[in-house]
Formats: structure tokens, C-alpha cells, sequence
């Protein structure tokens, strides 16, 4: 009996054995079609955001999407894989001691010298030969030393555009620039290959401490350093610039911009502003010349001209830089400097240079002033981390007559403008990135 039983139960038996892993599979089914259902419940949902976001943006059927202004999209939007993107930057702090005759004030300053400022630099090859590119750079000085003077320890922050341009440039025809950026004739009063050119010492001395005001001995008066030292520099403008291609170690650049202003400039070893230099055997040679109409002043035109000369084995150079306005209806304003830099290294971490210079101004400040200015720096790099340390010892002084006036009643005009000379001493630290 007990063996029939079991023969009847067997068949049975082999059944649920079978059954029970089709009903797991059925259910392991069930489960991948739920999921799946709710992705495509979530694509459809995302689809509707999409469809929002597009209704902001303007399509023409015969051009490709266009959109509103930068901020209104990510930046993932902008599909421009061709284009390479750079961005680079540096921070230019100083501390400042001067003596102005009267008084020894500390200044903790942004060194116009150099300025901190960031960059984006686009750029790509277009057609072929064609490169094309845009650069936005904007200076961002907290306490700029243009700014700081004796009542004004802080003055506050000072932001400004250097350059928002676009440029195209083929080595056969050379390059056109566009927008705010360097007239033709900028830094052709500042050629100069020692060290310390870059941070701290070049042919404008006048910028780690412009905003500083002279004494007449008491009392503090209302010539500031950068009114009586000038370098006769170009400038930066809204402009349309072209730079020819490089005929040997020539180039000529011509613009005009804001206020119809014109540059013209010939450099050489500029080449394309990269301040290579010229190779010689054994020298290193950079200058140029420009002339301009700064349409500022009375003047008819602009003169300045610089050039630097560097012993490559020894290390020395000898720079020099001049400029005048012509066609003034006073006593022609003119600058003079030289330096003498030295570049050596005594450690590992990168280079050291040396740099002592003269600056005469005339007619700068008011016709028959002269300015006289000279000044030792020193500067270290650490040429792995982007990092110059520099120091600096300076000195300004302003010759001339007083303002005319009449003497009476109390008043005293004296024959010359009695200031007090003012030596500084500066320390300072500028990382490039």
C-alpha cells in the first residue's frame, strides 16, 4: 500500500519541483519590466525639461541655434571642441616704507608695476593656416598703488578691463586684432631683458608708487610721483590693430583707436609680442620705435623709442628708453632712462638679477620742472612654482620754480618749489599662474 502511494505521488511531486523556478523567473520578469517602465516615465519628464529650457532659445531653420547672453546656460552648452581654452593669471603684492621729509608711513599696496590680473585666452586654427582667438583680461588691484597716497592709505579696490579683443593671424599676411587691447605703440617704452624688468624695475618707475604725494617741507602738496614721472608709453584702447608679418627680426604695427588716436611702431625681436630678441654671437638684442598721435594733450605727436642689450654668457645688460611730445606750445616734455641689470644664478631654484637705474623727466609736471629718480633692485625666482621675490630701494626728487604769484600781504613766494625728495624701500612677491 505504502509503495502505491508514494508511485502516485511522484508524478506530483516532479511537477511543483519544475514549477517553482518558472514562477521565480516570471517574477524576475515582472520586476524588469516595473524598472524599465519607470525610466521611460523619467525620460519623458526630462524630455519636458529640456522642451522648457529650449522655448528661451531663438532657432532659424537656415542657421545653426542661436543663443541669448553668456549666463543664461551653462557653459557646456557652447559646443566649440576646436577651440582651446587657457586661463593663467598673477597676484603682484608689495609692502612699501617711504619717507616723504615729513613723515615714514608703511604702505601695503597692489604694484602697479605689475598688476594682479587674470586671462582667458581662446584660441584655434581656422582654415587651414588661419589662427583665430579671443583674449579677455581684467586687472584685479585691491589697493592699487596708483591710488595709495599719504591721506589715502586704503583706497579700496580697482578693477579694470586690460583686454576683450578678437585676432586672426596667418605668418604669410600677419594679424589683426579688434577690441580693447594694446595700441601699436604700447610697451615700445619698455623693452628690456633683465630679471628684474618684470616685477618691479622697467623704464615707468613711476608705477609701484604713483599715488604718493610730495612735500614742500610741512605740508603735504598736490604733485603726486606719477605726475612728474612719465615714460611716454602707449596705451591700452578700443582700437583696430595690424601687425605685419615678421620680416627677419622686424615688425611693423599700425592702429587706430578711441578719441582718434594713431600708433605707428617698429619693433624688433618683438615678433608677435613674444619679446624673443634678436640672437647675435653672444648677445641678445630687443628695441623698437613708435610714434603717435595721443590726441590728450597740446601735443602734435608722440615720440618714444626703447632698446636692451644682453651679454648672454655673462649675464649683463644694458637697457635704454626715451620719449618726448612734439609740436607743445611750452618746453618739450621728455624722459631719459638707462639701467644696468645683471642676471646670474646662485641657487637651485631658478635665477637671480641685479638692476640699478637713472631717470631724468623735464617739463612733465609744469614747464621747467625736472624730475630725477634712481633706484638698486634685486629679485629671486623660483622658477617651479611660478614665484618672484624682489626688492627695491628708490629715490625721487623734483626740481623748479614755484607758480607765479605776487608777493604781499602775508604771502610768500619763494623762487623754487622747495620739495622734500622721498626714498622708499619695497618689498614684494609676485606669482605667476
Amino acid at each position: 500500500m505504502k509503495t502505491t502511494t508514494w508511485r502516485c505521488l511522484l508524478p506530483a511531486l516532479s511537477l511543483w519541483l519544475f514549477a517553482v523556478p518558472a514562477v521565480a523567473e516570471d517574477s524576475r520578469v515582472d520586476e524588469l519590466i516595473e524598472r524599465l517602465e519607470a525610466q521611460e516615465q523619467e525620460i519623458r519628464s526630462l524630455r519636458g525639461e529640456v522642451e522648457e529650457l529650449r522655448k528661451g532659445v531663438v532657432h532659424d531653420p537656415k542657421h545653426p541655434e542661436y543663443r541669448r547672453e553668456d549666463g543664461q546656460f551653462p557653459v557646456t552648452e557652447y559646443d566649440a571642441p576646436k577651440i582651446r581654452l587657457d586661463i593663467a593669471g598673477q597676484i603682484n603684492q608689495a609692502a612699501t616704507v617711504a619717507d616723504d621729509g615729513d613723515k615714514t608711513k608703511a604702505y601695503f599696496v597692489d604694484n602697479g608695476a605689475s598688476g594682479s590680473r587674470i586671462r582667458f585666452a581662446a584660441a584655434t586654427t581656422f582654415e587651414e593656416s588661419w589662427d583665430l582667438g579671443a583674449t579677455l583680461e581684467t586687472a584685479f588691484n585691491a589697493n592699487a598703488s596708483a591710488n595709495v597716497n599719504q591721506d589715502r592709505e586704503r583706497a579700496g579696490d580697482f578693477i579694470q578691463v586690460r583686454r576683450a579683443e578678437l585676432w586672426l593671424r596667418d605668418e604669410r599676411y600677419g594679424r589683426v586684432m579688434f577690441g580693447q587691447g594694446s595700441a601699436a605703440a604700447d610697451n615700445v617704452a619698455e623693452f628690456d631683458l633683465s630679471l628684474v624688468s618684470g616685477p618691479i624695475m622697467y623704464s615707468g618707475v613711476d608705477f609701484p608708487y604713483g599715488g604718493l604725494l610730495f612735500t614742500n617741507g610741512d605740508d603735504l602738496t598736490e604733485l603726486r610721483i606719477s605726475d612728474a614721472y612719465f615714460n611716454f608709453d602707449g596705451n591700452r584702447m578700443g582700437r583696430i590693430r595690424y601687425d605685419s608679418p615678421m620680416f627677419g627680426p622686424a615688425q611693423l604695427s599700425v592702429s587706430a583707436g578711441t578719441d582718434q588716436r594713431y600708433d605707428a611702431a617698429l619693433t624688433f625681436g618683438g615678433d608677435y609680442d613674444r619679446w624673443s630678441g634678436i640672437d647675435l654671437p653672444g648677445f641678445t638684442v630687443l628695441g623698437g620705435v613708435a610714434v603717435s598721435r595721443p590726441s590728450d594733450n597740446d601735443e602734435d605727436y608722440r615720440f618714444t623709442s626703447s632698446g636692451s642689450v644682453l651679454h648672454d654668457a655673462s649675464g649683463v645688460s644694458l637697457t635704454f628708453s626715451n620719449g618726448f611730445d612734439g609740436g607743445t606750445s611750452d618746453d618739450t616734455p621728455y624722459s631719459l632712462y638707462t639701467k644696468l641689470g645683471w642676471d646670474t644664478r646662485f641657487t637651485r631654484f631658478g635665477p637671480t638679477g641685479f638692476g640699478v637705474d637713472y631717470v631724468w623727466n623735464e617739463n612733465l609736471s609744469n614747464e621747467g620742472n625736472e624730475g630725477q629718480s634712481a633706484g638698486f633692485s634685486a629679485v629671486q625666482v623660483f622658477e617651479d612654482y611660478g614665484i618672484e621675490v624682489y626688492a627695491q630701494y628708490r629715490w625721487f626728487g623734483v626740481d623748479g620754480d614755484a607758480p607765479a604769484c605776487t608777493p604781499g600781504q602775508g604771502v610768500n613766494c619763494p623762487a623754487d618749489l622747495g620739495l622734500d625728495d622721498i626714498f622708499l624701500g619695497t618689498v614684494g612677491t609676485r606669482i605667476r599662474f
